[in-house]
């Protein structure tokens, strides 16, 4: 409560400062606003909040990554609120063009950093979207993506395959995630390399469906919930008391997103970063040391979804003779890697430039990226066109310095 009164405290002190009749003017419209500025009938869209952010002045579309790259307005949070508004309230038609510009988003919350409002665009333009699908004008591609993730559980086609473990018995469940298993497997041997030197009793799930991240994100609420009561399921009839996400967008899911459908998990959720963190602290796993200077990215998810800022970089100086860099652009001010909000699929040009323009500022720092999300790491692996720099996920890194 504290921090969003500091966060408005502008808008206070500005109404402090105006007249008594100002004042009791802007209190009487805002306890009295006229229900003619939202639609008649129910939408999954929230239509006030919407209609705020359409009119203010667009005070984060500077932080805005789509914008940045997209160069035009349209793109912006404000912009894209604006063509919602009218969408929900019938001025407009939901249309080809105007459907599209909703999913040029990278889900990134960015703008959520500098709103007076504290909205997340992307909560709001996920609301439009169910509103989209409800009505049967759902792009074809994106029915498709829903229909393969329907059939495969997963969201790509070849994935890794989850070892042989007894998943029901152990305490500390592994949940391995759709672009780790599929696009950087390597990661995810990695992460079952230094569970194993832990000691500790783990195991992955054998039937691991998607998270359903991409099915909530893309306005598929009915499938959503149908990958949210598998994954529930399996995982509350097990006896984990830790269930660990290389993917801190499923971490997310499963912890904020889950519960709002009515699904809420008994063990404790956490990122990786902050298991192996948990890990070293404990003497389970010790680093031997690495030399070496590695700059590292804020996952977005991770930074601003989850508050997960200080653990990775814990874990990293806890590494000897490891120098950690930092970027500008960091913390809950970190820039996206591109690939977030399915922006990848639904907008691939947009999202290679977000991927190019963020490299290009780790790489002024050091030739050694880490990050802590298999997304990011993807996303600037496919970026490193010139191959100057190395990407490396935060348990690799661990891994090296264990393995020295």
């Amino acid at each position: 409560m504290l921090d969003k009164i500091k966060k408005y405290s502008w808008l206070i002190d500005s109404l402090m400062e105006a007249k008594w009749s100002t004042k009791k003017e802007v209190v009487h419209n805002f306890l009295n606003a006229k229900k003619k500025y939202v639609p008649k009938e129910k939408t999954n869209a929230k239509v006030g909040d919407i209609l705020k952010c359409a009119l203010c002045p667009n005070m984060c579309r500077f932080d805005c990554p789509v914008a940045r790259v997209g160069n035009s307005e349209a793109l912006t949070p404000a912009a894209k609120s604006r063509i919602a508004y009218l969408m929900e309230m019938g001025e407009i038609d939901f249309s080809g063009e105007f459907v599209d510009l909703m999913y040029k988003c990278a889900g990134c919350d960015a703008s959520r950093e500098w709103c007076p409002f504290d909205f997340s665009v992307e909560d709001l333009l996920v609301g439009v979207r169910e509103d989209i699908v409800d009505k049967g004008l759902a792009p074809k591609a994106l029915l498709e993506l829903k229909d393969k993730l329907e059939k495969n559980h997963q969201i790509y086609d070849q994935s890794l395959i989850p070892p042989d473990t007894e998943a029901e018995k152990a305490r500390i469940l592994y949940f391995m995630g759709c672009t780790a298993r599929a696009k950087v497997p390597d990661v995810v041997n990695t992460n079952i390399k230094l569970l194993e030197k832990s000691g500790l009793d783990f195991a992955t799930i054998p039937d691991e469906w998607c998270c359903g991240a991409p099915l909530s994100t893309l306005g598929f609420k009915d499938s959503f919930y149908k990958f949210a009561e598998h994954n529930s399921r399996l995982i509350n009839k097990s006896k984990c008391r830790t269930l660990v996400c290389d993917c801190p967008e499923c971490a997310y899911v499963f912890r904020e997103l889950y519960p709002k459908i009515g699904f809420r998990l008994k063990a404790e959720i956490l990122p990786m970063n902050q298991f192996l963190l948990r890990l070293v602290e404990e003497n389970k796993i010790k680093p031997a040391g690495l030399q070496g200077e590695f700059v590292y990215h804020d996952p977005c998810a991770l930074s601003r979804k989850l508050n997960v800022c200080s653990a990775p970089r814990e874990l990293l100086k806890s590494i000897p003779g490891l120098e950690l860099k930092e970027t500008y652009f960091s913390h809950r001010e970190t820039r996206c890697c591109g690939m977030g909000g399915m922006l990848g699929i639904t907008n691939p040009e947009i999202s290679s430039k977000i991927g190019e323009s963020r490299i290009s500022e780790l790489k002024e720092v050091c030739s050694n990226i880490v990050t802590a999300c298999p997304t990011c790491e993807l996303a600037f692996k496919n970026a490193n066109k010139d191959k100057k720099v190395k990407v490396y996920d935060i348990s690799e890194v661990l891994l090296k310095s264990l393995e020295k």
